[in-house]
């Protein structure tokens, strides 16, 4: 029997496709493509048990949903701690693809993708802090502060990979 997250998981994996776009802003073929290129390039300390697909829908659900750290732990049936740590990861990991793979391109732009991702509607063009630190997923307390540098990488990363790899 497996976990709430891993079940949830498996559903998204195997549910309705507009659901899943609807959720992740790409496809299941995509989201493979994705979760596979991490697992094969990318280093993580979450426990085995989480699947790097349960990871980048972690991930996503802070980024696509903008959801807080404590609704994504109660979500996927994690606690706060790990959930910033599923975070980290594939933070970590999508800024190692934006270093190993080129931006196309014909890749949209940041400003024109920004809908798509609703933890940058909490950040500001020109009105980041001094230290280049934002703070998201917050929920009384449950957020993370991350370079705001850091964030808009892997945020391109993501971008560039849904365009180069989505179903034609």
């Amino acid at each position: 029997m497996g976990s709430t997250g891993t079940e949830r998981a498996r559903f998204l994996l195997n549910g309705v496709p507009d659901r899943f776009n609807d959720y992740c802003h790409m496809d299941q073929i995509t989201f493979v493509q994705l979760a596979d290129w991490l697992m094969e390039h990318a280093e993580s300390n979450i426990p085995r048990e989480i699947s790097i697909e349960e990871c980048l829908f972690v991930f996503l659900d802070i980024v696509a949903q903008g959801n807080s750290f404590k609704a994504a732990a109660y979500g996927w049936d994690h606690d706060v701690q790990l959930t910033q740590s599923i975070f980290i990861v594939i933070l970590n990991a999508l800024n190692l693809l934006r270093e190993k793979e080129e931006i196309s391109p014909s890749c949209p732009a940041m400003s024109t993708t920004r809908s798509r991702w609703r933890v940058l509607r909490g950040i500001r063009p020109g009105k980041s802090r001094m230290d280049g630190m934002v703070k998201i997923g917050d929920d009384n307390g449950g957020g993370l502060e991350i370079s705001q540098e850091s964030l808009t990488q892997a945020l391109t990363a993501l971008n560039n990979f849904i365009h180069e790899h989505k179903e034609i």
